[in-house]
């Protein structure tokens, strides 16, 4: 099943247009999942079920995904696997992922790809991160959703700058950050290397500026020069 079809038969409902991933994202993990072959997935966060649709279209085969908080979208996501044949792919987990990952690494599971889009307080984050690396297998790719964020920006920063085990892998889409997981982490016990970015700090703030309060004038415009300058566009805006 293709993105295309998978998104002709799946409902994100009108009252939350936001907990979903948009489509051109969804489509990426489709075609990256499928273009490496990766089979074993893990997710921490499930919402609607946009993203999990598409590992699943992807690998025909068992998908984890955790979620405590499916009934608030009442249960939507897992209405949406339903409709699309594919709850016998779907191991859902109704848990925070803190009880769940400790669980799988008891369990000595491994995964080729995990995608992380749960909670997104820096804690929540960075918790998700370290129980990550230990399920990834070597060669196995961790994905961020919502970069944009303060906070993953600053785990994004923590692994280029502490973890030289891990390399980044650039994507298309500017609201995720990935990493693929090349080797051993050979740190001793007091290695820390500063990962505090300013340039960070400020991209969040005008994000946040200019997505909440008061539309203005110069909001508008900072709007639309952002998309002209994303889309390649150089003529003069009017």
């Amino acid at each position: 099943m293709t993105p295309a079809e998978i998104n002709s038969i799946i409902e994100i409902p009108d009252w939350d247009q936001v907990s979903a991933i948009k489509g051109e994202e969804a489509a990426f993990i489709y075609d990256f999942v499928l273009r490496h072959k990766l089979n074993k997935t893990l997710e921490v966060g499930f919402a609607f079920a946009k993203s999990a649709s598409h590992i699943i279209a992807a690998t025909q085969s068992t998908h984890i995904a955790c979620d405590p908080f499916q009934k608030d979208f009442r249960d939507v996501g897992l209405k949406n696997i339903e409709k699309l044949g594919y709850s016998h792919f779907l191991d859902f987990r109704p848990q925070f992922s803190y009880e769940l990952l400790p669980e799988l690494l008891k369990e000595k599971r491994s995964f080729e790809f995990i995608f992380i889009d749960g909670d997104h307080k820096f804690d929540g984050i960075m918790l998700d991160f370290y129980y990550a690396d230990l399920l990834l297998e070597e060669n196995g790719y961790v994905l961020f959703h919502d970069s944009w964020m303060r906070s993953t920006k600053l785990v994004d920063t923590f692994i280029r700058k502490n973890r030289k085990d891990y390399e980044p892998v650039p994507t298309p889409i500017k609201n995720f950050c990935m990493f693929r997981k090349i080797g051993k982490d050979t740190r001793n016990g007091m290695h820390f290397r500063e990962f505090y970015t300013f340039r960070s700090l400020l991209s969040y703030n005008l994000i946040m500026w200019i997505s909440t309060g008061k539309k203005t004038g110069l909001k508008k415009f900072l709007v639309n020069l952002k998309k002209r300058l994303t889309s390649g566009e150089t003529k003069p805006i009017r």
